[in-house]
């Protein structure tokens, strides 16, 4: 496949919003956003690899089968119901989850199809989107880059399907499957088990992320930008952060870090270059929290071209 062809593996989710502002919003979500948001950053063809329900398949299919730029074929439709998030964000950006439904896993061989593509991107919607053993098999089939975002790998759900952090069972095996890790920093926090108070904490987590065999992590820190980190050339870790970019008023922070996820890989691809990817990423993040749910996203394009 050309080098400029993205598989994403993850979970179309049926969203409420609740904003802080008093608006609820009754959309769909989970990979849409990348899926969407990447249609507007460029004609690279995407790949969406996912379980969906059968009760949301009329609506997804209404808001995919358009753009020729998106594959369905990795797509797998279930009788299940499919996730159901509902969020709820306060006016300090804290964001509270409910989770309903949910599907059976992605298996090895709905992902090899894709294995070629220039990029495959992994996004943990609900956690459970695949297993590790599967996770595994697609690192050792693979050679071109894999990016991972965190996500929801560090939430479980409990009472009243409410969901809540803590830190995933064999966490290092799922970073070493990946070549890109990106989280935020509350999960960064969790992962490394102290506060990232200072650059020699992040160095330490850093340290110990690079370790596992990715080239490059990165932390992602709503308006306080990313902090991207990678090997320097004589093998010392490089630290370097890149400021948040804003077009306007912050009215909806759904899907800012699946955005983030996807100018990443697509400009890392492009580029090659992590700190470029990362400021690229920030740009299209901050476009998104400027923007209401997926409806919003058909705006984006507007955006980068000004």
């Amino acid at each position: 496949m050309e080098k400029e062809t993205i598989a994403l593996v993850g979970s179309i989710n049926r969203d409420t919003i609740c904003t802080p502002d008093g608006v609820r919003i009754e959309s769909y979500g989970g990979m849409l956003y990348g899926i969407l948001s990447l249609i507007q950053m460029s004609s690279v063809m995407v790949f969406p690899v996912g379980v969906v329900g059968a009760d949301v398949k009329s609506a997804v299919m209404n808001l995919l089968d358009k753009w020729p730029q998106v594959n369905l074929s990795g797509l797998r439709f279930t009788s299940q119901k499919n996730p159901h998030c509902v969020l709820t964000y306060d006016e300090a950006g804290n964001k509270q989850e409910v989770l309903h439904g949910g599907v059976s896993p992605v298996e090895f061989k709905q992902i090899e199809p894709f294995l070629d593509c220039g990029a495959i991107c992994v996004n943990f919607i609900t956690g459970s989107e695949l297993s590790l053993d599967t996770m595994q098999q697609v690192r050792s089939s693979r050679s071109k880059p894999i990016f991972m975002d965190v996500h929801s790998l560090t939430l479980t759900t409990g009472d009243g399907n409410r969901r809540y952090f803590r830190v995933p069972t064999r966490w290092e095996s799922w970073v070493a499957c990946a070549d890109f890790i990106q989280c935020n920093e509350k999960e960064a926090v969790l992962l490394a088990g102290e506060p990232l108070l200072d650059e020699d904490a992040v160095g330490r987590f850093g340290e110990r992320v690079l370790a596992l065999g990715p080239v490059g992590l990165v932390i992602t820190r709503g308006g306080g930008g990313s902090c991207t980190i990678f090997r320097s050339p004589e093998g010392g870790i490089t630290i370097r952060q890149c400021t948040a970019k804003s077009v306007g008023a912050v009215v909806d922070e759904t899907g800012c870090g699946d955005v983030f996820l996807m100018g990443f890989a697509l400009e890392f691809l492009r580029t090659g270059d992590l700190e470029t990817a990362s400021t690229f990423a920030n740009k299209v993040a901050g476009i998104n929290c400027c923007l209401r749910g997926i409806e919003g996203i058909g705006q984006m394009g507007r955006f980068l071209a000004a």
